[in-house]
Formats: C-alpha cells, structure tokens, sequence
C-alpha cells in the first residue's frame, strides 16, 4: 500500500474523531481555547499549525485569489502571525464573544477557501509531509514488528494529530501490562471496555496498542484522559465507542 492510500485510511480514521465526518472544510470555533480550528485534521491557530496550513494553500493559489475568498480580513496577515496575536485576530474577526462559535459570514468564506482543490492538496500535502511521516517513525521506533500495519500507523497518526507524540512513554521490553488501562476503561465506559476485553486478551497487538495509548494519555491533562484513550483504544481494538457513538474500524484497519 502507497502512502496515498494509507494517509486516506488515516484521515478517514482521524477525520471521523475530529469531526463527526471526514471533511476538509470542518470548522470549529473557540471553546477549546484554540481560536479557530479548521481543515480535516482540525489545523488551529493556538498551535501555530492553521497559520501553516494557510500559508501553503496561498502559495498554490495565489494571494490575490485568496484575499477574495476573504474580503473583511486579511488572510495574509494572520498568515504570518505567532500564536498570541493570531488568536486576537482569529477572535476578533471570525468568532462569535458570546458564543465563541464561528461566525455565520466567516463560516461561509472558510468553507468555499477549504474547499477549494488547493486547499485539498495542501492539506493532504501537509498531514502526509507531517503527521503521517512522524506516525511512520513512532511505529518503527514503538512497535516494529508490525510498523507497516494500518492498524499501527492509523494509532500513531490519530496520537500524533491529537497529542503530538509520545511525549517521554518508554519502548516496551516485554509483554504489555495493559490491566490498569482497562481497568481504567472499565470505569469510564462499561459498554466500551467490554467491546474490548475479548479482543485484547488474543489479538497481542492490540494489548500492545492499548497499552501504549493508556500509558501516553496518562501524560495529558486528565479532564480528557479518556477522549484520548478512547480513540486509541478504539484503533487498537478496532472497535469501540468514542464521543458516545460506537466505532466499527474492523473492515477499515488489518
């Protein structure tokens, strides 16, 4: 399988949590405390990474087309913009105060901009060129017996987009003691963690995995231990409930 047809598995994977459905035009506004988050990994400006994403869909494009999809701001700008200052922009000029969603007008002219084929490739360019490269590595690095599974890097690109990285979370020298994660799971969604006791205790790549993504979860802020570990645990297991809503990745993922 060419990179091509892999990074679509991984977006569809990932897209799917960030979104609901895959689309290189999801918006979302400030509630998060990123400013405005947008694209199909949800690129945003408190990490510095929308700024990026605009910056190289202009290149393709031009800048005289894409200050047109923009006429009250200037794209340009923000473009250019460290994070402080392009979150004061991204607030002033595209999100409701009261609701800290996004504006109806604003809306209308990042979605025809995201839409747009240069936007299309520039994103896939650059999750591909990013994500997917360093979900690559962490496989090779974290589980290398099955680094070219997508099961594996479907893991680490949806762990890369939503935390980065590994952050400081050892290689395993032996066989994972994955107890405490379910545990874990047992106490957040009962349902969840019965969806996968049988699969880890015969599919040890899936123990693995799970393990692996407990042990990098417990490295984030707590409030959202188990959003992460859900969606890890859900790829590892292929099959899970993530955001309330059961996931069935078994025909998606080996």
């Amino acid at each position: 399988m060419d990179d091509g047809q892999l990074l679509d598995i991984c977006l569809n994977v990932t897209g799917a949590f960030e979104g609901g459905t895959p689309s290189y035009s999801t918006l979302t506004g400030d509630s998060d405390g990123q400013g405005l988050s947008a694209g199909i990994l949800q690129w945003n400006a408190g990490q510095g990474t929308l700024q990026l994403l605009v910056r190289q869909i202009v290149q393709a494009m031009g800048s005289d087309r894409a200050a047109a999809y923009f006429m009250d701001s200037d794209i340009q700008a923000f473009m250019q913009m460290e994070v402080t200052a392009a979150l004061a922009f991204v607030r002033q000029h595209y999100i409701n105060p009261h609701s800290r969603q996004v504006t109806p007008s604003a809306e209308m002219q990042w979605k025809a901009f995201l839409n747009s084929q240069e936007s299309i490739d520039a994103q896939r360019d650059y999750a591909s060129t990013t994500v997917l490269s360093l979900a690559h590595s962490l496989a090779n690095k974290y589980v290398a017996e099955a680094a070219a599974s997508t099961r594996v890097l479907a893991f680490f690109f949806d762990l890369c987009t939503q935390q980065g990285g590994m952050k400081t979370v050892p290689v395993l020298s032996g066989k994972p003691n994955y107890f405490g994660a379910m545990d874990f799971a047992v106490r957040s969604n009962l349902a969840c963690a019965d969806l996968w006791e049988p699969v880890v205790t015969v599919d040890p790549l899936a123990a693995k995995l799970v393990y692996y993504g407990y042990e990098r979860a417990k490295l984030a802020d707590p409030h959202y231990l188990w959003d992460t570990f859900s969606r890890r645990g859900t790829i590892a297991c292929r099959i899970g409930i993530v955001h309330g809503v059961k996931v069935d990745l078994t025909a998606v993922l080996d």
